[in-house]
């Protein structure tokens, strides 16, 4: 994967010899890095206690030129890692994914955030029982805030991927495009839920990825995704019973800023605009008013704020893509511009 430049996107430091005799894992991990510190460590530490059944596995780190020590530290403890390196300058979540995908030897390749830490011994045999169903081309896992997290963190992630409710017997639970229905042909809101789709903690099918990869995109590149594997009519499952500890603490000014680039992503790619003007905004930050109450004062006076951010983050990023429509020469919040 070049991105543009005669060089390699993904550099490998000291690859293994092989040969056409050297079997193929069962199942590849791949994890882009940049100063994950222990929170990377914790998550090798669990990938490596995988029960994965005949075949093993084999771990590819991408390290966008860490300096906190996390890299070497990862080297001595697992020596087997397949360590590549892209330039931090050139890292893009899409292009970087689809690089450590092509480079796996297994078919099937999960993928994690540098923060998102399996539970339990079973999640990568899980992931990969779902892709059993060849119409799957990718399944996602739900994810589980750490201990300690504040109750929009849960209220967030609880809406992201829910939990298994009825339906924790049912398995991986499908998504594909009515039969004759184009993608968009479909409501904005209705098309970005059927794409759902989260690296976070996730597998695809690395023939999947080869005929489909994932887009150039600094952000969002998952969703993207999905909605270019139901457009080709292939399916996309979300495997609750499958988990991955993960949240990232609700400083505002993050708040605020991830909801711009989702924002913008929605409505660039699905036409979704879901805080149209300031109006609609302060009815929503008002309507939200008495469930923060329920959940006590103290509550209300942290959340208010936050669920501010978040509203103001997703009024801007969608005026950042009509502005962008408008004049190709507008301020595009994820850099494509």
């Amino acid at each position: 994967m070049n991105s543009g430049t005669s060089q390699p996107l993904l550099v490998e430091h000291d690859p293994p010899a092989r040969d056409a005799s050297t079997p193929a894992p069962r199942i590849a991990v791949a994890i882009p890095a940049l100063n994950g510190g222990d929170r990377l460590l914790e998550l090798l530490d669990a990938v490596h206690n995988q029960a994965v059944g005949e075949g093993g596995l084999e771990v590819l780190l991408a390290d966008s030129q860490s300096d906190d020590g996390s890299i070497a530290e990862a080297r001595r403890r697992f020596p087997a890692l397949r360590l590549f390196t892209v330039e931090r300058s050139r890292f893009n979540h899409g292009l970087v994914r689809t690089a450590m995908v092509e480079a796996a030897r297994a078919g099937r390749v999960a993928l994690f955030s540098q923060d998102a830490v399996p539970v339990g011994s079973r999640y990568l045999g899980s992931m990969a029982a779902a892709l059993d169903d060849e119409r799957v081309a990718g399944v996602y896992a739900r994810q589980v805030p750490r201990p300690g997290a504040d109750p929009l963190v849960r209220a967030t992630l609880q809406h992201w991927t829910p939990d298994p409710g009825d339906d924790a017997g049912a398995g991986a639970l499908h998504r594909a495009l009515p039969s004759g229905t184009l993608l968009a042909s479909l409501p904005p809101r209705e098309r970005m839920q059927l794409a759902r789709f989260d690296n976070v903690g996730s597998m695809v099918r690395a023939e999947v990825v080869a005929r489909i990869p994932f887009p150039a995109r600094p952000f969002g590149e998952d969703l993207a995704w999905g909605a270019s594997v139901l457009a080709a009519g292939l399916r996309l499952a979300y495997l609750p019973t499958a988990c991955v500890e993960h949240h990232h603490d609700p400083l505002i000014s993050e708040t605020f800023r991830r909801n711009r680039l989702a924002h913008f992503q929605a409505r660039e790619e699905f036409g979704l605009h879901s805080v149209p003007d300031l109006r609609h905004l302060a009815r929503a930050l008002v309507a939200g008013v008495p469930a923060d109450l329920e959940k006590g004062t103290i509550w209300a006076l942290r959340g208010l704020p936050r669920r501010g951010a978040a509203l103001l983050g997703q009024w801007a990023g969608a005026r950042d893509a009509l502005r962008a429509e408008s004049s190709p020469t507008s301020a595009d919040p994820v850099g494509r511009n």
